[in-house]
């Protein structure tokens, strides 16, 4: 029986999870100078699907940032299990870069445009972190943070609102993107000498959860009072008074979607 004419057949859409150590890419997208998660993803699939493949990613990290969640999707012509691509793609050289999770998706699906939300984790060390943990975490030296305090300025974030202040002057789009963001949840924890932030929104904008970091770590110093940092987001002013934490220490967690826009014949809403 003679095989199928690839070129007659419809290409299907693939959802992926990619893991990956963000300290030696120049971030997620492809750029014309510096080696970009993007573009490793791309060259991999390429060879293997030995076609021009373009992923889009559910969004987009900066240089030093971390996943365990990130998604995106891409169209090809595989007519074999899933589970067999995912294998073939992380059986090449490593490089700091897995994808963990690859299932096909209605061709209606977007990664970006079907997201419900974001989930990121941010990692702190008081004094000084190991060799091995040093690539994964901001560390604040000899400085103890106040977490009772964080945790206060946390829940006063809480909600719907405009966050233009903790977004950044410019990149990624955001002077065209909607500053109104559903922050979810903003959650300060402590192990040790180990913080936690956990948040979770309808979306960010460019930086925004490396300066909501960065606010807390000030009311965390002492710097600023909680209630400061919620008038900070309510004048909508981006200022210098609340920095921009190192991206060394933020991990994608997960993106959200509604199960029903992954099932095959529903339309992604």
């Amino acid at each position: 029986m003679a095989k199928p004419d690839r070129k007659l057949l419809k290409p299907e859409r693939f959802l992926a999870t990619v893991a990956y150590d963000g300290t030696d890419y120049s971030g997620w997208q492809v750029q014309k100078t510096g080696h970009s998660v993007e573009a490793e993803i791309e060259a991999r699939l390429s060879r293997i699907l030995k076609s021009d493949i373009d992923v889009h990613g559910s969004g987009r990290t900066d240089a030093g940032v971390h996943s365990v969640g990130q998604r995106f999707h891409f169209d090809a012509f595989w007519p074999h299990p899933a589970k067999h691509l995912l294998l073939a793609f992380n059986a090449s050289e490593p490089k700091g870069l897995l994808i963990t999770d690859l299932r096909r998706v209605p061709a209606a699906f977007h990664c970006r445009f079907s997201a419900r939300g974001k989930r990121y984790r941010y990692e702190i060390y008081e004094g000084w972190p190991s060799p091995f943990e040093a690539r994964y975490c901001h560390d604040t030296r000899k400085r103890r943070l106040d977490v009772a305090a964080m945790s206060r300025a946390a829940k006063l974030l809480l909600g719907r609102h405009d966050f233009t202040a903790f977004g950044a002057m410019h990149g990624q789009g955001m002077e065209s993107e909607n500053p109104i963001k559903d922050l979810r949840r903003l959650d300060v924890r402590r192990k040790g000498p180990r913080i936690t932030i956990v948040t979770e929104a309808s979306g960010y904008l460019y930086k925004m959860v490396r300066r909501l970091v960065g606010g807390l770590i000030r009311v965390g110093e002492g710097k600023l009072p909680p209630a400061r940092l919620a008038a900070y987001r309510d004048e909508r002013v981006i200022s210098a008074e609340i920095p921009t934490a190192p991206a060394r220490g933020l991990f994608m967690e997960k993106v959200l979607y509604d199960p029903r826009t992954l099932r095959p014949g529903v339309r992604s809403r």
